[in-house]
């Protein structure tokens, strides 16, 4: 079911359509409403649309650094079971179909 999913940003509010679960599109939102925060804290001077673009940029290159390490996580993660499995299924004499 559509969902409309409101974000508060920068005094400006914006509604988008989502198909996501609610709790989850929601968790999503004070996920990166918390990296937009911390990206601002340090920040001195009137809150100008470049620095709102430099805010939002900060926060973009910090959610993107976590989810390239997430995924060499996964990938690491992944190449370990293989090799396990691997060494396993030679262990017990190779696969039989």
């Amino acid at each position: 079911m559509e969902e409309i999913l409101t974000v508060d940003l920068f005094g400006e509010t914006y509604k988008f359509k989502t198909d996501a679960d609610p709790s989850e599109a929601s968790a999503i939102v004070e996920s990166i409403m918390g990296e937009v925060a911390r990206a601002g804290e340090g920040m001195k001077g009137p809150l100008t649309e470049n620095r709102k673009f430099i805010q939002l940029l900060v926060a973009t290159l910090n959610i993107a650094k976590e989810l390239a390490e997430v995924k060499k996580s996964h990938a690491d993660l992944h190449e370990k079971l293989s090799r396990k499995s691997a060494t396993l299924i030679e262990k017990l004499g190779g696969c039989q179909p």
